[in-house]
């Protein structure tokens, strides 16, 4: 490697996701790669929780990455690059639950054990809660669990999953508060176990 491109790939790492953008559009595939790196491992963890299947999640995060690269000339101007992102991965996702036929809720059994969940990120950091907190997002219907995972595991905001779901401020608010019941009402039976 030169001097010249180890300088231009350390030069990299200092951009904002806008910036990689504009060096990608402008024909620099080391801002491509630079943008896969930074986000494949956020994209795959969001399509394996959608889907429930390594695999799948895998194909998933291929073909949003492989879209990316085709398609990085679409993106509107003043849209943020991670909404848009993870606008492709939603759609992946959509497809490869059609095409796998994958159900991605379990119903959770009446005697599992799951918690109340008016904050439910912070309690699953408790360690055994994690696996409780999965499992009911994982039970939650998937237009609710897109909204929960893409507010409180990726940290969207109400006007970025709107854009990522092509849907609007009013019905993501919707959709995360049924979420919240719903993890409420499934998880609630632990806590109480828990207190005892």
């Amino acid at each position: 490697m030169t001097k010249e491109t180890h300088n231009a790939l350390y030069h990299m790492d200092t951009l904002s996701d806008e910036e990689l953008t504009v060096q990608f559009r402008n024909g620099h595939l080391n801002a491509g790669a630079k943008l896969y790196t930074k986000h494949k491992d956020t994209i795959y963890s969001f399509c394996f929780r959608m889907v429930g299947d390594a695999e799948a999640a895998k194909d998933a995060t291929q073909e949003t990455f492989l879209k990316m690269m085709t398609k990085i000339h679409s993106l509107q101007q003043g849209m943020a690059f991670r909404s848009w992102l993870f606008a492709i991965a939603r759609n992946e996702v959509l497809i490869v639950l059609r095409r796998e036929k994958i159900v991605p809720m379990e119903r959770l059994e009446d005697d599992e054990p799951v918690f109340d969940a008016s904050n439910p990120l912070s309690i699953a950091l408790e360690g055994e809660l994690s696996e409780h907190l999965q499992r009911a997002v994982g039970a939650l219907k998937p237009a609710y669990r897109e909204a929960y995972l893409l507010r409180e595991t990726e940290g969207l905001s109400y006007e970025e999953i709107a854009r990522t779901t092509d849907s609007t401020v009013s019905a993501v608010k919707s959709k995360l508060f049924k979420s919240r019941v719903a993890l409420n009402t499934m998880l609630t039976p632990y806590m109480e176990r828990r207190k005892l």
